[in-house]
């Protein structure tokens, strides 16, 4: 079985939240005895992106299972830094993270940060965001496959849902691949449903924050956890 850390994914939904720098510890400790399973730093919208910085945030979660995340502007992220620069951030915090997330289509350096991350035990995911519309399931398909051939542990699929035809694609990508590590989700109003829904058809993760969302349709902490408590009791 797969797992972030101490958190073995696939027996039950399991809660990411997001959180920023400068984050009180006792909100995040609250958050966890409240319910979720594991924070995704947000590096990519620090306030300061420093390497110090970004390792003194990292560190302070130390025995949480943690997703260290620096997200491109092109996938709707806010790092805008060189490529160079963000692979020296990701060699940087490997050591002190659980997973990383990385982009699919970050071909300057997600083969070296899956190889680093595969040296040193850390999780990855290997993910793909559309804000615009949802990809046909084709294209879904070859997303897989090319995590897979990356080497990624796991493959994440975000994408705007507008039309209940939509969120039927989305749920026949993970229909179609059962034998494969996904997280996939539906942006958006149209989409937030997947949120809780996607868990029971194979999705690994499903996302939330503390202070400001990080993507269309993120529910609140506290309403995640209550519709993953009525619906997965």
């Amino acid at each position: 079985m797969i797992s972030i850390g101490t958190c073995a994914l696939g027996a039950r939904p399991r809660v990411a939240v997001a959180i920023h720098d400068g984050e009180a510890h006792t909100d995040v400790n609250q958050a966890l005895a409240a319910g979720a399973d594991m924070i995704e730093l947000r590096i990519d919208q620090f306030a300061d992106k420093t390497t110090a910085h970004v390792l003194a945030e990292v560190k302070q979660f130390s025995g949480v299972p943690r997703i260290g995340t620096i997200r491109s502007a092109v996938e709707g992220g806010g790092w805008s830094g060189t490529e160079e620069e963000r692979l020296g951030l990701y060699e940087s915090i490997l050591p002190e993270v659980e997973a990383v997330d990385i982009e699919l289509g970050a071909e300057k350096i997600n083969h070296q940060v899956i190889s680093l991350a595969a040296k040193q035990g850390v999780t990855v995911i290997a993910s793909f965001h559309d804000f615009e519309k949802t990809p046909t399931s084709s294209f879904c398909a070859s997303l897989i496959r090319q995590g897979m051939d990356l080497g990624a542990d796991i493959v994440k699929i975000a994408a705007h849902c507008e039309s209940r035809e939509d969120f039927h694609r989305l749920t026949a990508v993970l229909l179609e691949h059962p034998d494969r590590n996904l997280v996939v989700i539906g942006m958006g109003a149209r989409g937030i449903q997947s949120r809780f829904l996607f868990p029971a058809l194979g999705s690994l993760i499903t996302y939330t924050f503390l202070g400001v969302p990080t993507a269309p349709g993120q529910v609140s902490l506290e309403e995640t956890l209550r519709l993953i408590r009525v619906l997965y009791p």
